[in-house]
């Protein structure tokens, strides 16, 4: 079978060429070549693998319209591990050359952690912290990289079942990591998080993955988006902007539908007293006589300060399906430039976040 060559330009200008068939998918045909390429789920569900395709053709199959819109279809966006090329391809991908790894690193983004502890936070959620556990190729460093924003998959004890979350700290040569993890009712993870999970317990975990992180855009304001849970990687990444003083105009919205749902409230008021370029926004949708934050859907209240300021921010949106597509459409309606839009969705699969 004809082999079609396929030119992956990655942010910094690189390029990896990978030969891929007509039959098979592009993110298995860099496994075939030891290239590793960003992706997850490898179901067309999390979006981890999408890229721009700027020349060639293809067949595109069995993609969730969470993961890819039809408008970005259009556009030419694909996802590589449901995309099989019938000609040479170039396709451009939203992070740079040192996130392509290969078969001999691969094995080192494997490790094992210790939960050391699950708080409860909301009524729905729940703070999970974990250390990460010596090994043999790692020695006695501990050390956890990540890009803010980033997930790393988590492995279900006895089960070939992995669940997507990202932290909320930063990364840290003690091995911690600090997750912000919703309880869904008969969840699978929820379930142990739940009734199995234990201080002392080891995990396999996987990482860091995924394209959402902060994108160097110049002084322009930054604002972020965080429906529930979507706030443990945004909060990573304001953090990041906090320890390494980044001056510019930096909005969090946060956004819950009840109160008793309603987290870290304390803990971003902390940080918007240190980081004087920070402004904290809590709404919640139904909310109680004596909530004294925003009212109504956070989106909306996105919504208005944008239309009041005719502010053209770059966007940073991390949660349910529904709220992400909601902003989306909003900023494009205010003519934001998608450029400026970067986004994270929780999907049923579990393949963003749970």
């Amino acid at each position: 079978m004809k082999l079609h060559e396929i030119e992956i330009v990655t942010q910094c200008g690189e390029s990896v060429y990978i030969e891929c068939a007509s039959n098979e998918d592009i993110i298995t045909a860099g496994l075939r070549q030891d290239i590793i390429l960003m992706s997850s789920c490898r179901e067309g569900g999390c979006a981890t693998c999408k890229g721009l395709c700027t020349d060639g053709d293809y067949d595109l199959v069995k993609c969730t319209v969470q993961a890819l819109p039809p408008e970005e279809e259009e556009e030419g966006h694909v996802l590589l591990c449901r995309a099989f090329p019938k000609s040479n391809m170039r396709v451009e991908v939203p992070y740079t050359a040192d996130r392509i790894s290969t078969t001999a690193t691969e094995s080192k983004r494997d490790f094992f952690a210790e939960l050391i502890k699950i708080t409860p936070v909301a009524s729905n959620t729940v703070e999970v912290t974990m250390q990460r556990i010596p090994d043999e190729l790692s020695g006695s460093d501990v050390n956890v990289s990540f890009e803010p924003g980033q997930f790393f998959d988590i492995q279900l004890p006895g089960t070939d079942l992995w669940r997507s979350f990202s932290p909320s700290n930063l990364p840290n040569k003690d091995g911690i990591l600090e997750f912000l993890i919703r309880i869904l009712p008969d969840g699978r993870f929820s379930n142990f998080l739940s009734y199995d999970a234990k201080a002392g317990q080891v995990l396999n975990l996987r990482g860091s993955s995924g394209s959402f992180y902060l994108h160097d855009n110049g002084l322009q304001a930054r604002y972020f988006l965080a429906g529930g849970t979507g706030l443990s990687p945004v909060l990573s990444m304001v953090r990041k902007m906090y320890d390494q003083g980044d001056p510019q105009e930096t909005r969090l919205y946060f956004g819950v539908s009840k109160q008793e749902e309603v987290f870290y409230v304390n803990e971003l008021n902390a940080l918007s007293e240190k980081m004087r370029n920070l402004t904290v926004k809590v709404s919640i949708s139904h909310p109680d006589l004596d909530w004294i934050g925003e009212h109504g859907n956070v989106v909306e209240t996105l919504r208005k300060d944008l239309e009041i300021s005719g502010a053209k921010p770059d966007i940073y949106l991390c949660g349910p399906s529904g709220m992400v597509d909601a902003t989306y459409r909003m900023c494009v309606d205010l003519d934001i430039p998608k450029s400026n839009i970067c986004t994270e969705k929780f999907l049923p699969s579990g393949s963003a976040s749970e």
